[in-house]
Parts: structure tokens; sequence; C-alpha cells
């Protein structure tokens, strides 16, 4: 038996939509999604609340651990095309951050259309916002006043040298969206992550 979507999907899709422009206009700052639909494993509801929001049928969208039951409820309910490897992904679902491919496999744009590249949902254990020097990655950018500070957890020790080395090549690049339970925190390619 499939899963529900959103009970209103055009109301709840909208509320959504608008958390994901704030949470994109104000990085790495955690948020909380006002409504998760139901998922078959392994999406998480607060993933699929995004997928059902950003995703259509002109979207590609690839599972990093293909389901049939996950791929069936894309299919049916955003009508999505489903890729079949990550470089010719929209949007590729991230569900087991320790094993995901290395960043620069999936589309970046090119310097004519830098818009036509990968934006990737990873479900993680865990964001939080902790104070500075209590943790977490530093991080400036458009939209961050000074720096804001963002601990995930889940990541695997490659993940942030590998971002570093992709945000060299602006205007080209990946958009991150990290969520965990209901909340979600977004990395745009324009924020860069501070060393040290």
């Amino acid at each position: 038996m499939m899963l529900a979507a959103f009970a209103q999907p055009v109301f709840d899709s909208q509320r959504t939509f608008r958390e994901l422009l704030q949470a994109m206009a104000r990085p790495a700052l955690p948020r909380t999604l006002p409504i998760v639909p139901p998922a078959p494993a392994p999406i998480a509801p607060a993933a699929m609340a995004i997928l059902l929001t950003l995703c259509d049928s002109a979207t590609s969208v690839w599972l990093q651990q293909p389901d049939e039951e996950a791929m069936r409820h894309l299919r049916f309910h955003a009508g999505v095309k489903l890729a079949q490897r990550p470089e010719e992904a929209d949007f590729a679902l991230i569900s087991d951050p320790g094993s995901m491919p290395a960043l620069d496999v999936f589309a970046r744009g090119d310097l004519r259309y830098p818009e036509r590249s990968a934006s990737l949902i990873i479900q993680v254990a865990a964001i939080q916002s902790p104070a500075a020097g209590k943790g977490g990655s530093q991080f400036a950018g458009p939209g961050i006043r000074d720096t804001a500070t963002l601990h995930v957890e889940g990541l695997h020790a490659d993940f942030w040298p590998q971002r570093a080395a992709l945000a060299e090549q602006l205007p080209l690049g990946i958009d991150l969206y990290f969520v965990a339970a209901q909340q979600l925190a977004c990395l745009p390619r324009t924020t860069r992550r501070l060393e040290g």
C-alpha cells in the first residue's frame, strides 16, 4: 500500500517552499520544516518534503540507495525522472553520507549555465547551531552577517575538503540541503567554510 504525500499538496508545498527560500537566504542557520509527509525508507520525511516541493516531471533525481517502494512513491507523487548515475541528477538524495560519492561526481553546471548543477539533499544524524567556539564549523558569505556556526553530524572526514575544492570553481558548484528529523540547514555554493 502506497503512503500518502502532503495532506494538502498545494498549501503544504507552498509553506515548505517558503521555508526552503528562507533557509537558502540565511545559510548555515537550522530551521524547522513546517510539515513533513510520510516517506518510505530510506527517504527521511524531511527529505521527502523537499523532494515533493522542488521536484516535478522535468526533474531528475538520483537515489544513493535505490529502493523499489521509494522510487514508486517519488514517481507517483512528484512525477520525477529517476537518474541512473549521480552525474545525471538535478537532485541527489544522500541517505548514507558516510559512503556517499565524491562531491565532484555531481553536475556543477558550466560557465554559460551555472544553474545546471545538482542540489544534494543529505540526511545526517543531527544539525545544530552551537555558540562560536563550542564546536561546529564557521561559515561566511552572502546572507550571513559576520559568521555563522553550524555542526553537521554524520559526514565522512573528507567531505569538507571536497567542498572546499569545489568552492574554487565558483560560479560552478553544488547546493546542499542537510536534513535531520524535522530540521533543515542549507549551504549554497556561495557559502564558505572558514578554516581554523
